[in-house]
């Protein structure tokens, strides 16, 4: 299970991820249980539909890059060409410093050291990189025990005018690719690729779908449950402080 405490106007706020912590004493404090796979009614918890997208890594390596679209295979092999190189590197600070630069150029909320932070050993950060200018990089929640993988932050240098947009994108699709074989390699079976609409709407972002399931993804529906504490704090913080999760 991954799960992680933060404060929030001084009180202690539980995220949970994939499954739901055991224990009655857990259903009355500020928890929330995140990204779900098992449907069913769970008593004292409040449940939210979360569409996603997931991609399945018990195919072989071959199939999986067989099922991409056919220009996704082929602009994952010319960013192979190019000589791009995917690694995993988890420093938090070069992490969220490329990121702020990206959600400045697309009008997104900044992150920040302590908030990726709280994930602890769960985070992972992978980068694709070409002659020492990295390109784009992806923060995952990490869980060996549901042997699950789901995107947190996709960022690429794409609005920097300095850089060719057709090789910006290439290279986020060649690193989506390395990763899947990555957490192949370490017995993850799933691979999501987080939401496909805005947080608390049911409006699609088709172009955003679409990306996703060019990978030979699959629309799923997981959920995501509250307690009632936690519930009303969210609520409350989306009306009157920000509309992000």
């Amino acid at each position: 299970m991954v799960w992680y405490s933060r404060k929030f106007y001084g009180l202690n706020v539980h995220d949970n991820w994939f499954s739901i912590r055991p224990g009655i004493l857990n259903k009355f404090l500020i928890h929330s249980f995140n990204h779900v796979r098992e449907d069913k009614w769970h008593p004292f918890l409040i449940r939210e539909a979360n569409y996603t997208v997931e991609l399945d890594l018990t195919k072989s390596k071959e199939k999986i890059l067989d099922d991409f679209a056919r220009t996704v295979k082929a602009q994952v092999r010319k960013s192979e060409e190019d000589g791009v190189i995917c690694y995993f590197d988890n420093n938090i600070p070069k992490f969220v410093a490329f990121f702020n630069e990206f959600a400045k150029s697309k009008g997104l909320s900044p992150e920040t050291n302590e908030r990726i932070a709280f994930f602890g050993d769960s985070l992972r950060i992978s980068y694709a990189e070409l002659n020492g200018q990295i390109l784009a990089a992806h923060t995952y929640v990490y869980d060996p025990e549901q042997k699950i993988v789901r995107q947190m932050h996709s960022a690429s240098k794409r609005f920097d005018e300095n850089f060719d947009r057709n090789k910006i994108g290439r290279a986020n699709k060649y690193l989506h690719y390395r990763d899947m074989l990555a957490f192949k390699d370490e017995g993850i079976e799933v691979y999501d690729f987080g939401g496909y609409s805005p947080p608390n709407s049911k409006d699609v972002i088709d172009s955003l779908l679409q990306f996703k399931l060019d990978f030979g993804g699959v629309k799923k529906v997981s959920s995501n449950y509250f307690t009632l504490p936690y519930y009303i704090m969210r609520n409350l913080y989306i009306k009157f402080g920000s509309t992000k999760n």
